[in-house]
């Protein structure tokens, strides 16, 4: 009797389906069926980057606290050093390029030092992507002055 119950448990448990046999994971690990995605990647399947959604042209309007509203483009690319890494160029419009990190919708621009025209200058900042509309709040700050501005952009 001890034997067939023993044996009763042992075919019930190998009938037992594994959730993630048929579940494909590209960049994360299948959990209870579920991906769980790697740094920078999103979806069912873990395929999408998560900063394919800020990538490209935007234009829209820009409105800092000294300078004024004024038109901007900004070109958002991928950066070479990680999947959830971007260069934003033409950020204060002026050429200026700056690294971002992506992480969901949000975006962030992590303090750091920025060349353009022969002027240098720390920026700062980060934003938020709705759909196509991305808007984005930073400093810049050289010589003991800050200026903040606030792009509010749409994706072309």
């Amino acid at each position: 009797m001890l034997f067939m119950a023993a044996m009763l448990a042992v075919s019930f448990t190998a009938c037992k389906k594994d959730p993630c046999a048929d579940v494909t994971c590209d960049h994360g690990t299948c959990n209870d069926g579920t991906c769980d995605c790697e740094t920078g990647y999103e979806g069912d399947e873990c395929s999408t980057q998560m900063r394919s959604k800020f990538l490209g042209t935007f234009t829209g309007t820009e409105s800092c606290s000294v300078s004024g509203n004024f038109p901007i483009t900004w070109n958002i690319n991928t950066s070479g050093t990680a999947v959830n890494k971007v260069i934003i160029n033409n950020l204060y419009a002026d050429g200026t390029a700056v690294s971002g990190t992506v992480s969901g919708t949000s975006i962030t621009i992590p303090v750091q030092t920025a060349t353009a025209q022969g002027f240098s200058f720390t920026v700062d900042g980060s934003g938020q992507i709705s759909g196509n509309i991305l808007t984005v709040t930073y400093t810049v700050s050289a010589s003991g002055a800050s200026e903040t501005c606030t792009a509010t952009i749409t994706k072309q």
